[in-house]
């Protein structure tokens, strides 16, 4: 940082703005780290003590923290907010935020490290903490579970996507709301570099594949739109709000 940096960071402070943390003093800190989960990129961790978005400017701390807050944001105008499930929660500062407004979070991960941090650092007493595979959330939860569903950047790893999906839906109540994410490609592509992922989908393939099973709502249909917009997840379909529909489908 230059030194008129430093000064304009300690003049912010005493006027009370949040401290701004640039992508190359992110990426320094990430680098540096010390701890395993964050060395092995697996999944994204913040910087400790600085887990929203007004600290930043750089898209992947944006898009990766924004979520949450506008999942936040979003569920928390739910007339029931007595059970929530975070699918795929990593380290968990996500989880933490939707304990803001449910009775109860059920958080899971196959990352047991993951949930190892998650426990150490957002820990809360309305949180359950669960090292569990994403295909098998029908043989730990009932039908009909959650009045909510938070998975982002999930499904797209996961091997039987519409099994997935379908369970997904078991485990909602009627009514219940999905939010749910996906990197998309200009034409779908199967078995991808990245080793952790097994497909993209081309938006028609993904909104028909959400189509089937829930009434969905995508662009600027999207509840706080404009909030994603700010934190530059303009949403060309691949964060879309999904509802169980109250009768048979």
């Amino acid at each position: 940082m230059t030194l008129l940096g430093s000064i304009g960071e300690r003049v912010g402070r005493l006027l009370g703005r949040p401290r701004q943390i640039g992508e190359e003093e992110f990426k320094t800190w990430r680098r540096e780290s010390f701890d395993p989960v964050t060395r092995s990129g697996a999944c994204y961790v913040p910087m400790p003590g600085f887990e929203s978005t007004v600290h930043y400017q750089d898209k992947q701390n944006l898009h990766h923290l924004g979520r949450y807050e506008w999942a936040v944001r979003v569920l928390g105008g739910l007339e029931s907010r007595e059970r929530v499930l975070d699918c795929a929660c990593g380290v968990g500062y996500g989880s933490r935020k939707l304990a803001e407004v449910f009775e109860k979070v059920d958080a899971i991960d196959v990352f047991e490290a993951a949930i190892a941090m998650a426990r150490e650092r957002y820990d809360d007493p309305r949180i359950d903490w669960r090292c569990l595979d994403a295909a098998q959330l029908r043989d730990v939860f009932k039908e009909e579970s959650f009045d909510a569903i938070v998975s982002f950047q999930t499904i797209e790893s996961v091997e039987d996507d519409e099994g997935f999906l379908d369970d997904l839906r078991a485990l909602l109540k009627p009514g219940g709301v999905l939010l749910i994410d996906t990197p998309l490609r200009k034409f779908r592509v199967d078995q991808p570099e990245n080793r952790h992922h097994k497909r993209y989908y081309a938006l028609a393939d993904w909104i028909d594949l959400l189509k089937r099973r829930f009434e969905i709502k995508t662009f600027s249909e999207l509840p706080e739109a404009e909030f994603l917009r700010a934190r530059m997840l303009p949403s060309q379909g691949s964060v879309v709000h999904c509802t169980r529909p109250l009768g048979e489908w």
